[in-house]
């Protein structure tokens, strides 16, 4: 079974292997959104995703994401301050 993508994002920060992983997961999303770009810019704006990508995964703090039940109560709270 192949590694979760919390755990290749983590690895991809220090392996170039992990985050070309990354980015082929990611490869047809980018696809996809492209689909109704003209034929000329896609590739720039392709590349240009890949680039933002790749940013957003090495600046990304993966071990401060909060789990689910984290989450839930972080909602739960700000919703108890709302009501008072």
């Amino acid at each position: 079974m192949p590694p979760a993508l919390y755990e290749l994002v983590k690895e991809s920060k220090e392996s170039k292997k992990a985050l070309q992983v990354v980015i082929d997961l990611f490869e047809p999303k980018i696809k996809r959104s492209l689909s109704l770009t003209g034929y000329s810019e896609k590739e720039d704006l392709a590349q240009e995703l890949k680039c933002k990508l790749i940013s957003c995964i090495k600046t990304y703090d993966v071990d401060s994401t909060p789990g689910f039940w984290e989450m839930r109560e972080q909602i739960h709270k700000k919703s108890e301050k709302k009501v008072v």
